[in-house]
């Protein structure tokens, strides 16, 4: 119950965490969306987002998907930031980044997605699929 508890807890805090980033994204405010993204990312998942977005798809797999230290609700977390930054490469037009930032929040969706029970829907997951299936 305990555990059940602070997982509750850290959802809702990483709920106004993401109204901030929201926040400053609408005011096209990006230095301070990307402080808030970097101290997110640390704080919820102990990654640093710059390294993760960096890394190649064999390193990506490595270090994310096969990170024991990371829940399925860590992940989504992750995939909820990295998805924020790639809204942020095509408002800004930076094609390159967005092509590679957006194979990398497919995949890492994809395997929150295939990683679910059977009793277990995720409307944001599958949401988020589809429009970067687009």
């Amino acid at each position: 119950m305990l555990k059940k508890d602070f997982i509750l807890r850290q959802l809702e805090e990483f709920g106004k965490v993401m109204a901030v980033i929201l926040g400053f994204k609408k005011l096209q405010n990006w230095e301070e969306f990307e402080k808030e993204i970097h101290k997110a990312s640390l704080k919820f998942t102990s990654l640093e987002i710059n390294h993760v977005e960096s890394l190649n798809s064999e390193a990506f797999e490595k270090e994310v998907f096969n990170n024991p230290t990371l829940t399925l609700d860590q992940l989504k977390i992750l995939a909820d930031l990295l998805f924020e930054k790639l809204s942020y490469y095509a408002l800004q037009n930076e094609e390159e980044k967005y092509k590679v930032l957006k194979i990398k929040c497919i995949n890492l969706y994809q395997f929150i997605k295939n990683n679910h029970t059977e009793n277990e829907f995720d409307m944001n997951v599958h949401y988020k699929l589809e429009i970067l299936k687009k």
